[in-house]
């Protein structure tokens, strides 16, 4: 099924009906989606048990020999292979090794050590625009915070920071679930492009190490076998592309519905002690991931239905936060909410590694937002991207004066 087709175009504008539905005629259901059969989970209980079960894997390769695959496209192979390498997409122990190299950078004590130079990266951005009314949220702030803060942890030039546009672009498209063949090979180029430059700037920084993760994560791949040069590639990729991808999306969404919210909005300026919990809110309600996967390890029931080994479970993380069953009127937007639980960063062993980032980042975003800019409001209804797994906008023009 291609992204132009109806269903697709209503899907990307408002995907919370459609899993409603779904959702209200069973929470474990066998269906096409988007061109694939399989198993469309859209219960929270259901949801985060396949996420903390290791008997759902990512690597379909430990179930279907090699020979049983669909073959690859020679062209698609290099991308194919970077992938694969990326903790994202892989299963214990490889997966658990991966993770522990770079977990330390990222748990809340080390994380909130950046908020001091995530409020002067906004408080930069946003001088920039000062006399000007008229703002394009992605393009002027929603992108280039995340990029500047992920780029200076892990040791990227700041003039390469805008190279990281198109690759991000390139690889949220390579992983949708409605992607073409003529989609792949369309990106297929540029990730390689990121596979390259990553490949020199490794180079550079054994010449020149820095106090950053990626000179860091060198010379623990230099010192023993814990960590290949492919997967040092492909770890860092993962953390830069990904990473701040998520976050854009997270900042827009969450400006988005502050601006078709006014008296949400209004409560977070008069009360602005409740920016943390208006963050945990804008996850649960429009995450910046609607979808992810797993594999079924082996036959086995979920939710009354019988799933067989090999089939595949697409976890609608999107649903799940809006299940009535752990979240009261789940699609009222609002801020202050009292024990939200959403699964907008997973769970289990593949738990976001970046949410205390994320988080930090989105509050920060935020709050700056409503401090400095007076009088916001959308010029127009901006458009989704074309994406089935991240939600986000292709831009957002809005008006506000900013001081």
């Amino acid at each position: 099924m291609s992204v132009k087709t109806d269903f697709a175009k209503t899907f990307i504008e408002n995907p919370y009906s459609f899993f409603k539905q779904t959702h209200d005629i069973h929470p474990v259901q066998w269906i096409n989606f988007f061109n694939s059969d399989g198993w469309l989970v859209t219960g929270y209980k259901e949801v985060e048990a396949v996420l903390k079960d290791k008997r759902y894997i990512k690597e379909i390769r430990n179930l279907v020999p090699e020979e049983g695959m669909p073959p690859v496209p020679a062209t698609l192979m290099p991308v194919v292979q970077l992938t694969r390498n990326m903790m994202l997409f892989r299963d214990a122990p490889n997966h658990t090794r991966l993770r522990g190299l770079v977990n330390k950078a990222f748990t809340p004590k080390m994380t909130e050590r950046l908020r001091p130079t995530i409020i002067e990266m906004s408080n930069y951005l946003l001088d920039a625009k000062k006399g000007v009314n008229e703002h394009e949220l992605i393009r002027d702030f929603a992108y280039s915070l995340p990029v500047m803060v992920i780029t200076e942890l892990i040791g990227v030039p700041k003039e390469d920071r805008e190279r990281f546009r198109i690759w991000s672009d390139s690889f949220v498209k390579f992983i949708d679930f409605n992607t073409t063949q003529a989609d792949l090979e369309e990106v297929a180029p540029y990730l390689e492009e990121a596979d390259q430059y990553m490949r020199k700037l490794i180079v550079a920084k054994r010449v020149k190490p820095g106090d950053d993760l990626l000179s860091g994560l060198i010379a623990v791949s230099d010192a023993g076998d814990k960590l290949n040069e492919n997967e040092l590639v492909a770890t860092c990729l993962l953390l830069l592309i990904a990473g701040h991808e998520t976050t854009v999306n997270l900042i827009t969404n969450g400006y988005h519905l502050l601006l078709t919210h006014r008296g949400e909005m209004e409560k977070l300026i008069a009360d602005p002690s409740l920016i943390e919990n208006a963050v945990e809110e804008i996850l649960r309600y429009d995450p910046p991931v609607l979808l992810t996967s797993r594999w079924v390890g082996e036959d086995m029931e979920l939710g009354g239905k019988q799933l067989k080994k090999a089939q595949v479970a697409m976890l609608a993380l999107g649903a799940a936060n809006r299940d009535p069953a752990v979240n009261k009127d789940p699609d009222v937007f609002n801020v202050s909410r009292e024990n939200v639980k959403h699964l907008s960063f997973a769970s289990g062993p593949h738990f976001c590694l970046g949410a205390p980032l994320a988080r930090l980042e989105a509050v920060v975003a935020l709050e700056t937002l409503l401090k400095r800019v007076h009088n916001a409001e959308l010029l127009e209804e901006p458009v989704r991207r074309n994406n089935i797994v991240f939600r986000g906008f292709e831009a957002m023009k809005f008006r506000g004066e900013v001081r």
